[in-house]
């Protein structure tokens, strides 16, 4: 009698069993993995374009719109209306609202100081260089310079609302962004826009 020279039926198709069932399971995991970041606090992606409110106070209203794809919200980090920290690649930018107190408030030199205390609290190594003039492409003037610490060298940015109720505070930096990486974000620091609530 010949011998079988084929494979035996349904044996083929045997073999595909262990393949599908590994294919099932990575199909789920990424599913899973898709709806745990969506689910739990972490990175948040912010399209080139988004307007962010940063804050509010007396009669006006502050707003971030990132000019470049690529930047992500770190949730976790953020306290809506108050701080934002968010990352692009190598690059940290932490954007803050404060509400200067006194009587008068404040001038723009007097916020720089207090800026630089507050970036002493959190490294203190690191130190604000001496402020130049910044302004918005909407035209609010403000203050920038130089970020410096032990482990970084960035931007230090700060812009007084019109009526100087509250400020905006931006720093750019990073321990491992370049001077190239710093560069191709740094129309950032002009992008914060101040409007006027009810449209007075």
């Amino acid at each position: 009698m010949a011998q079988p020279s084929g494979t035996a039926p349904g044996t083929s198709r045997n073999h595909w069993i262990p393949l599908g069932v590994a294919t099932a399971v990575a199909v789920l995991l990424v599913v899973v993995w898709s709806l745990l970041d969506a689910l739990l606090p972490g990175a948040q992606r912010v399209r080139a374009g988004d307007e962010i409110t940063l804050g509010q106070g007396g009669g006006y209203r502050a707003a971030l719109t990132l000019p470049q794809d690529g930047w992500h919200l770190d949730v976790g980090a953020s306290q809506a209306g108050q701080t934002y920290r968010f990352h692009r690649g190598p690059v940290d930018l932490t954007v803050t609202s404060v509400t200067p107190v006194g009587d008068p408030l404040p001038d723009a030199e007097r916020l720089w100081a207090g800026m630089g205390d507050i970036v002493r609290a959190g490294d203190p190594t690191a130190r604000l260089g001496e402020p130049e003039a910044i302004t918005t492409e909407q035209g609010v003037e403000g203050l920038t310079g130089v970020m410096r610490s032990r482990s970084e060298e960035g931007a230090a940015v700060l812009y007084p609302s019109p009526d100087g109720e509250f400020a905006v505070e931006m720093t750019l930096g990073g321990e491992d962004a370049t001077t190239a990486d710093l560069k191709a974000v740094a129309d950032v620091a002009r992008a914060v826009t101040f409007t006027e609530e009810g449209g007075r």
